[in-house]
């Protein structure tokens, strides 16, 4: 009877009838065109919607703890829940939206094969000292001589005595101090403290490392969490604590730093070395080519040393993503660019142009703003800021009329001996 008032055939309308019967009356309705595909794409859309609003929330929720919140959500009771594993395969198919891009995988880097090619450069933070309190030890060693190279003591001031941690300027202290000494290296490799790179998806290099970059110095990131790769250096914190801290008490930093410079000049000059390559001598006995400086370095060489299109170079090879705030401002190596109110909220790709030293900011894709499309954007230029020689090198152009022995000041407090030279 149905059928013959419809106008359809017997079959047709019983299929309905029993799907009516078995689904309700709210699936009597045909769907058009491909069925929705994907991860979740079987599950309520208000799974799909909960599951990524949580993984936005807390990027570092796992999904098996996010399948467990799911399943305490009073508005999802009753709903069929997905797989921990399928929660996470649909948050894959955002890509770099939800998750940060990873690290390409590197190949082996074989050791260094010549004197002061790589240093290897590790800062020990926050250790208590009997007599002294929070100190860091910022420590660099020669990759191919097991030399160490750096060690420097630094206290904190009776103010800050929960936290003790580097500065930039006291890395550059640091350096300055051990490029007299030894020589400019070729290569300085480091883990990725925030003193050398920004934290965040896309880091932007920080001025310690442009400094290098401009003295003709590669710097070299070890992946995450491989210590093993700074090796070498970790090794020199563990001779450290155990030669020279370990039951000792010091009167004050100066003793301690004293202390350092002893034991390791002792280290590299006369105690026989297990290190590979040393062959069961003193490191710089079976290495005495460490002892000359291949680039040899002096502060008040500085300015004329460095050289800003090596910076321009290195920073041309970069393309950062930002997301612009409310206002249409990002920052870049912490200074604030401002494109507009028209750029709110817009993903934007950042290059730097060395020929006019500008940052180049180019929309990557257009996002709706209250409910209205935005129109596609012209890339905008905008001055690179506090990237002159002077900002990087923090020695402005008045300290190029000042007496050497005043540049000379920090080394001669660790090095008496440089007070009679002449330069």
């Amino acid at each position: 009877a149905v059928a013959d008032q419809v106008g359809i055939s017997i079959w047709t309308a019983r299929k309905w009838i029993r799907i009516g019967k078995r689904c309700g009356k709210e699936n009597l309705a045909s769907f058009y065109g491909r069925p929705e595909t994907g991860p979740l794409a079987g599950f309520d859309p208000m799974i799909r919607y909960v599951a990524l609003r949580l993984k936005r929330q807390h990027p570092k929720w796992g999904a098996e703890y996010v399948l467990k919140k799911l399943g305490e959500k009073s508005s999802l009771q009753g709903r069929s829940l997905p797989s921990a594993t399928t929660i996470w395969r649909y948050w894959r198919s955002f890509g770099e939206r939800l998750f940060a891009k990873r690290d390409p995988p590197t190949s082996e880097i074989s050791p260094s094969d010549k004197p002061h090619g790589v240093w290897q450069m590790d800062a020990k933070e926050s250790m208590h000292i009997p007599g002294v309190g929070l100190v860091s030890f910022n420590q660099a060693r020669d990759e191919f001589g097991r030399v160490t190279v750096m060690h420097r003591v630094h206290a904190e001031p009776e103010r800050a005595r929960q936290l003790a941690r580097l500065t930039s300027e006291t890395v550059f202290q640091d350096c300055r101090i051990a490029f007299t000494q030894w020589g400019m290296p070729t290569a300085v490799q480091t883990d990725r403290d925030t003193i050398y790179v920004d934290s965040g998806r896309s880091p932007f290099p920080n001025r310690i490392v442009l400094w290098w970059v401009g003295l003709g110095i590669e710097h070299r990131l070890i992946p995450r969490r491989t210590p093993k790769r700074n090796g070498t250096v970790e090794r020199s914190h563990r001779t450290l604590r155990e030669r020279t801290l370990e039951n000792q008490s010091f009167s004050s930093a100066e003793e301690l730093q004293k202390q350092v410079d002893a034991d390791w000049h002792e280290l590299n000059h006369e105690c026989p070395s297990r290190a590979r390559g040393c062959h069961g001598k003193p490191p710089l006995v079976a290495h005495p080519e460490l002892l000359t400086s291949l680039r040899p370095y002096r502060p008040e060489w500085e300015l004329e040393l460095f050289d800003i299109k090596r910076v321009d170079a290195y920073l041309a090879k970069f393309t950062w993503t930002r997301t612009c705030t409310s206002v249409g401002q990002l920052r870049m190596r912490k200074v604030r660019y401002s494109l507009g109110y028209a750029w709110a909220y817009q993903d934007v790709s950042v290059t730097f142009d060395p020929e006019h030293r500008q940052f180049v900011f180019t929309q990557i894709r257009s996002k709706t703003r209250k409910g209205k499309d935005q129109p596609k954007l012209n890339p905008v230029r905008r001055d690179a800021i506090n990237l002159s020689v002077e900002d990087i090198t923090g020695l402005p152009g008045a300290l190029k009329n000042l007496p050497s022995r005043q540049l000379m000041l920090p080394l001669l407090i660790s090095y008496p001996q440089l007070g009679g030279m002449t330069f």
